[in-house]
């Protein structure tokens, strides 16, 4: 008798762990995924990034030719370098046109420029057209008054 319960009791642990194992190892199949399927996600990542920099290198394309510049057999990294370039230049000579208009109009007003910023020369040139226009006011109501006194002669 006691055989047969240490029999069974041998046969039902050995059922327990026998699931366990299969048990624990059916997860382990499904983590580890087959070779050709790991095969199948790298390609498809390296087709969307190479996807991704064809998409970057048509749009720094389409802004360097409008920008003037030559594209031809020129790399992402070579494009983006010539861009910023350009607009580095593009933003120097909008200042030197800005600081040259200003100095025109500094002139006009009789001011003198040298050695001054376009900054300088704008709040100097408001503060000139500030003056001229209170010249101005202060010029009508001159007459207006002196009516004013004749009348009342």
């Amino acid at each position: 008798m006691k055989l047969n319960k240490f029999v069974s009791i041998g046969i039902a642990c050995a059922m327990l762990l026998g699931g366990a194992v299969s048990a624990s190892a059916a997860p382990a199949a499904a983590q580890n995924p087959s070779h050709t399927a790991v095969k199948e996600a790298k390609a498809q990542h390296k087709q969307a990034k190479a996807s991704q920099q064809a998409e970057q290198l048509a749009q720094l394309q389409k802004t360097a030719s409008g920008l003037g510049i030559a594209t031809e057999g020129k790399t992402a990294k070579e494009l983006r370098a010539a861009i910023q370039e350009k607009h580095k230049a593009l933003a120097e000579q909008k200042r030197a046109d800005a600081l040259a208009k200003r100095k025109a109009e500094a002139e006009k007003l009789g001011i003198s420029t040298q050695g001054k910023t376009a900054q300088e020369l704008a709040k100097e040139i408001q503060a000139k057209k500030q003056e001229q226009k209170a010249s101005k006011q202060a010029k009508k109501q001159q007459p207006k008054t002196s009516k004013q006194t004749k009348k009342s002669s």
